[in-house]
């Protein structure tokens, strides 16, 4: 007997019940009727196998979960005899992998270092970073995740490169967040040059910029206190979409967090988070916004409407 409830009870949608069919067989513990139950459902109606694909798509466009290098995956959701979906995994990784980096943090850590050159730099939760030089510079690639860098002290000019683009600073303090190849520059004190091929912009204290895809967004005002409150042990969140919010979460515990229809992750949230009780904040946003939580594992909880 598995410990998951019927799909049919509980999930009435498509896109509910598959996210159930999804994390039972991510789990691993479904029996040979389980199988046959996910059969019958995919044949019952076509929205159910879009809806288990949709599923599939939001897990696998997570930045907190990957397959490590040595896992092994097994798709083992069968219709008819025919693999269809599926995952069933071993050892999830919690960040991107990269085996040659100098530096790096697992997920829920934040670890202070000391550059070459007297830097010093802050790695937020699961990020991923090495030392490099050009242009007769040291500097660092950041691979995956969250820098701040204290350039105050510094002797010499530095180079951030992530994404493609490098950031020149020749002194103060700046933050870089690469995710998912999106990259953001905000700028504490002094100024840093961003450079992306032949596009080019100047950030100054208390600005911000970001790019993705070879494309540089325009420079803007931000909040320097909420957007690296992470230094701090907070997370803080004014208005911001639920499904923002989930993304960002994920960062900082493991797990991947799915929210269901675009109506919920469009929902505003305001609130302070300790880092060290992130698993605290859904049930508290339960409550707030009339959301259901279910926990299938420990990696994967799906939120969607009450």
């Amino acid at each position: 007997m598995t410990r998951f409830p019927n799909p049919d009870s509980g999930f009435q949608t498509p896109t509910e019940q598959a996210a159930y069919w999804f994390a039972l067989l991510l789990d691993g513990s479904e029996t040979e009727e389980d199988r046959r139950a996910f059969a019958s459902w995919i044949e019952k109606d076509p929205r159910n196998m879009t809806a288990f694909n949709e599923v599939e798509r939001l897990w696998s466009g997570s930045s907190s979960l990957h397959l490590a290098a040595n896992n092994k995956v097994g798709r083992r959701a069968f219709l008819g005899g025919t693999v269809v979906a599926g995952i069933l995994a071993t050892g999830w990784g919690v960040q991107r992998y990269h085996p040659a980096a100098d530096f790096r943090t697992a997920t829920g850590e934040r670890r202070e270092l000391t550059l070459p050159g007297g830097m010093r730099a802050l790695l937020a939760s699961g990020t991923t970073m090495s030392l490099v030089s050009g242009q007769g510079l040291a500097g660092v690639e950041l691979h995956e995740g969250e820098v701040w860098f204290d350039h105050s002290k510094g002797n010499r000019d530095f180079f951030v490169a992530a994404s493609g683009a490098r950031s020149w600073s020749r002194g103060g303090s700046f933050d870089v967040a690469r995710y998912d190849d999106q990259t953001t520059v905000t700028v504490e004190q002094g100024s840093v040059a961003v450079k992306l091929a032949d596009q080019a912009r100047l950030v100054s204290g208390g600005q911000a910029v970001t790019y993705h895809d070879g494309k540089m967004g325009a420079v803007h005002d931000v909040n320097i206190a909420n957007a690296l409150a992470w230094r701090d042990g907070r997370l803080v969140f004014v208005g911001d979409k639920l499904g923002d919010v989930a993304r960002i979460l994920e960062r900082w515990q493991s797990g991947k967090i799915i929210v269901i229809g675009d109506h919920v992750a469009s929902r505003k949230v305001t609130m302070s988070v300790d880092l060290d009780r992130t698993r605290d904040v859904l049930p508290t946003l339960a409550g707030a916004l009339s959301l259901k939580i279910d926990q299938f594992t420990d990696y994967l909880t799906v939120i969607r409407a009450a």
